[in-house]
């Protein structure tokens, strides 16, 4: 049984009605590793309401917490001056919205391409609006017994003077502080300049540590399941002591929830958008098939890292999963394979006629200049007999991803450009030789891709001379390469009077 039908099962042995949480705090580009996260909790939402449920999927915008420092992809200039403060009254790069709304708006489009449609809420506006209050008031009221549970669980000293609350200071900043008194609403400390500072916590003036926010949000919004990353799961970590002071203190029930493991970039590490290392949700999506991401997600199990290589890893996926779709419509997949190929889809699933090879789609995306020509070239060289709408559709969007994959992550191996006028090569008598016999082969064969490729091997057993001569002499003519795409498919996409002219050209 797939892993989020196994959730299912369980929340719904609880009760019929679920709230799934997500949520990331906005400090840079949201990553893919970043986008595991809330496409888990879709998924589990997804198999709740599959099974007769009803489930929501909400995502928290935890745009109350401070920016922490001056990222690498931020000006330092700019952002030095605003260290500290919430992202939600902070400037975004492009000096037309706020830091968060820079950052969150374009991982809600891209959601939206994946098939993602959360109930976004607003942290920052929810401090505002006073819909922590409730919960605030008894964390304060409590602060002795929450002492007690973070230090016990945590292992950790808490300073003599702490009190369970974020203040903000009078430059707007997030602060630790001294403090002075605390009547309710009001919360009096002294700061490092030892000025005196008041904040009326009922209009959001500061915010709850981490590790009394998180509860609060899970009691506040009714949340019954949650998928975190494994930083938080630690013995000791936010989720052990959050658990103890929703159930303790807060007086509600603990969320089911799973770990999920790191998306790791090959050979460069974990994703992280404080780094810079990462590969951003929207850039993601102008490279990959949409239900290739949520595959990607929805084959292993989320305690298993996943190794994403965004070069020909990329293409060895999109080739996985279109072999998938083809054994899942002649239902010969087993039962987890079929069901994580059943998430992966946007909206109900439509079956293409026939998938058409996405490295063959590689080719002609850089050979013609048209949707139409690559769709004739699939024609003519047999590949597929017809097209119909959704094979369109999907053809345009795969085009649209490979052009952004060649011009961004494709390695150099892969890209190529027909020369439209000869090369100047300057090709040795044995090299002619070669010329020579391709012509001799070419003008005779059925042009067609087996035949072409089969009519390589069949010159070196006739001429004794290794086929991967012949090879390099065509990419040399065509391409000014010594190495190109699969040459059968790839010459019988062309016109048989264009290869045969540029032979002759070098014959002459």
């Amino acid at each position: 049984m797939h892993w989020a039908d196994v959730v299912a099962d369980k929340l719904l042995e609880q009760k019929e009605e679920h709230v799934i949480s997500s949520g990331i705090t906005p400090s840079g580009p949201i990553h893919l590793g970043s986008m595991r996260e809330i496409l888990t909790a879709d998924a589990i939402v997804r198999a709740v309401n599959d099974k007769g449920g009803k489930a929501e999927l909400i995502y928290v915008a935890d745009n109350a917490d401070p920016l922490r420092k001056v990222y690498p992809f931020l000006d330092k200039g700019q952002y030095e001056k605003y260290v500290g403060k919430p992202l939600a009254e902070i400037p975004g790069p492009d000096g037309e919205c706020s830091y968060d709304e820079y950052f969150l708006e374009p991982f809600f489009e891209a959601l939206k391409q994946v098939g993602v449609y959360p109930k976004v809420v607003n942290n920052y506006n929810q401090y505002k609006k006073g819909k922590y209050n409730e919960c605030i008031k008894i964390l304060l009221d409590n602060k002795d017994k929450v002492r007690n549970i973070l230090e016990t669980i945590s292992g950790r000293q808490l300073p003599k003077n702490w009190f369970p609350w974020t203040f903000k200071d009078s430059d707007g900043t997030l602060c630790e502080g001294k403090l002075v008194d605390y009547n309710w609403p009001y919360v009096t400390f002294e700061n490092k300049k030892d000025e005196v500072v008041k904040n009326n916590l009922e209009i959001g003036e500061g915010k709850l540590p981490w590790r009394l926010d998180w509860p609060t949000k899970w009691k506040t919004l009714g949340v019954t399941f949650e998928a975190f990353g494994k930083d938080h799961a630690t013995k000791g970590g936010s989720f052990d002591t959050g658990r103890k002071i929703v159930s303790d203190i807060l007086g509600s029930r603990i969320p089911h929830h799973i770990v999920y493991e790191w998306i790791n970039l090959k050979g460069k590490g974990a994703m992280h958008s404080s780094t810079g290392l990462a590969i951003s949700a929207n850039e993601m999506l102008t490279m990959a098939p949409p239900e290739v991401i949520r595959w990607l997600i929805m084959q292993p199990q989320p305690n298993r890292h996943i190794d994403f290589d965004p070069g020909l890893g990329l293409l060895n996926s999109v080739d996985k999963y279109d072999k998938l779709e083809e054994e899942y419509k002649a239902n010969s997949l087993e039962d987890n394979s079929s069901r994580a190929f059943e998430l992966s889809q946007i909206g109900d699933y439509s079956a293409r006629s026939k998938s058409v090879s996405y490295r063959h789609l590689v080719t002609l995306t850089q050979s013609k200049s048209s949707i139409e020509e690559v769709i004739d070239a699939f024609l003519k060289i047999g590949e597929i007999q017809e097209f119909s709408s959704k094979d369109k559709a999907t053809l345009k969007t795969r085009m649209a991803c490979i052009k952004g994959w060649l011009e961004n992550y494709a390695p150099e191996s892969v890209k190529f450009e027909i020369q439209e006028e000869a090369p100047e090569i300057k090709f040795s008598h044995h090299e002619l030789g070669l010329i020579g016999h391709l012509k001799a082969t070419l003008v005779e064969i059925e042009w067609k891709s087996q035949n072409l490729h089969d009519s390589f091997y069949s010159l070196q057993d006739k001429h004794n001379i290794p086929a991967k001569e012949y090879f390099k002499v065509m990419y040399n003519i065509l391409l000014d390469k010594d190495r190109g795409p699969r040459l059968g498919f790839f010459l019988a996409s062309m016109e048989r009077e264009f290869v045969l002219d540029r032979l002759k050209h070098y014959l002459r």
